[in-house]
């Protein structure tokens, strides 16, 4: 009778050993979708921020919250600042790729359409979004302003015999807000960014570059055929042309 109940307990502890291990490979694989938002469509990976969760937007809204699209940089700015400041979480919500698309596409297709954020946040920031509206856009107006002013002040002193003409025309080109051109770019310094405004703008109005361009020359062999009258009309403007003249009725 002994014998037979040894192996009873025997079999049972066999049974028990791999019913744990799949419980453990349960609970790990449990913990590790916990990391991730995922979907049919794909898996976002988890934000390094312990006050983010990037969710797709299909996720039900938790409770309390709203929606922020994206557009409006102060209000995201400021709600995604108070948030965290309160402790709380923010979501940041990406658009739900297409089902049955590869991985390239589907990488592309993750995009972020805004984040949400406790209700009473929003409501506070939007209140002070409008009030403090024309006080900021005073401010934007005024730096701009001295942008434009600091450029004209340099391109002067650096080309002093610039006609003034071409002198308008680089500051609207070049130096346009929002235009992404060389005048509005942090990459370099300033007098580097007045230069190079300064060789584009004799480039495409005094040269043939654009006519290269039309006949199917490729660009950079436009550039360099160029280059001599750009070169010889920047050091007019600089005033070291050792007497040399150079026409600008070239187009």
């Amino acid at each position: 009778m002994s014998t037979p109940t040894k192996r009873k307990v025997h079999r049972r502890k066999r049974r028990h050993a791999p019913r744990r291990d799949r419980v453990q490979k349960s609970q790990s694989g449990s913990s590790a979708k916990g990391s991730k938002s995922s979907t049919k469509s794909g898996i976002l990976p988890p934000s390094d921020d312990p006050l983010e969760e990037n969710i797709f937007e299909r996720e039900p809204m938790p409770q309390g919250y709203v929606f922020v699209p994206k557009g409006s940089v102060y209000i995201t700015r400021h709600c995604r600042s108070n948030t965290k400041e309160s402790k709380k979480v923010v979501f940041v919500i990406y658009q739900c790729p297409p089902p049955c698309i590869d991985k390239e596409q589907d990488k592309a297709a993750k995009r972020t359409l805004g984040i949400r954020v406790p209700r009473e946040i929003h409501e506070n920031v939007s209140e002070q979004e409008a009030l403090t509206s024309q006080r900021r856009s005073d401010a934007v107006d005024a730096r701009d302003s001295k942008t434009i002013s600091r450029a004209r002040d340099l391109l002067l002193e650096e080309f002093p015999l610039m006609p003034r003409d071409s002198l308008k025309v680089i500051l609207d080109h070049a130096f346009l807000k929002g235009s992404g051109r060389v005048g509005r770019t942090s990459m370099t310094t300033d007098k580097r960014k007045a230069s190079l405004a300064v060789e584009a703008h004799i480039r495409h109005m005094h040269t043939p570059y654009e006519s290269l361009l039309d006949d199917g020359v490729d660009r950079s062999d436009a550039r360099e055929k160029v280059w001599p009258i750009v070169k010889a009309i920047k050091k007019t403007w600089e005033g070291s042309t050792d007497g040399n003249f150079v026409d600008l009725t070239l187009r």
